[in-house]
């Protein structure tokens, strides 16, 4: 067993309970999304450094499952395409969310940092944001204790 950065190499989870290293290639994400690949679960961690690293522009949506994100490091906007608008949901390091399946959502950095995420690329769709619907934050819940 070796050990591997999870930056440049993910993980795909098997629905049978295997995992498998793949190496994080600019082919990867043209075949995982395109569906000539499928990929039950994907675990992996993605640094941000600048607005231009996340699809703040560009929505996904994942049909097969939901997403999970954890905020490892930095802060940013999950904001997830509603019916009535878009929903803001603001996280920090150590904050996570978990995206349904089937909901469109982008990423704004507000500070540097990185995420990891685990997600289903089979069937992923792209598109580009909806810039006129209205933003609804999200009220942030204070720690007790």
């Amino acid at each position: 067993m070796e050990q591997f950065k999870l930056s440049s190499t993910f993980v795909h989870l098997r629905d049978g309970g295997d995992a498998e290293r793949v190496e994080l290639t600019p082919a990867f994400w043209r075949q995982s999304s395109s569906g000539k690949k499928k990929h039950d679960r994907i675990v992996g961690i993605f640094e941000f450094k600048s607005a231009s690293d996340l699809h703040s522009s560009m929505q996904e949506m994942h049909p097969e499952g939901d997403e999970v994100i954890y905020l490892v490091a930095g802060s940013i906007d999950l904001i997830l395409d509603e019916p009535d608008g878009e929903r803001i949901v603001s996280l920090q390091a150590g904050e996570a969310a978990i995206v349904p399946r089937g909901v469109w959502h982008r990423l704004v950095m507000r500070e540097p940092g990185e995420l990891l995420f685990v997600n289903s690329r089979t069937g992923m769709q792209g598109r580009k944001a909806s810039p006129n619907k209205p933003l609804q934050p999200i009220a942030r819940k204070t720690r007790s204790g």
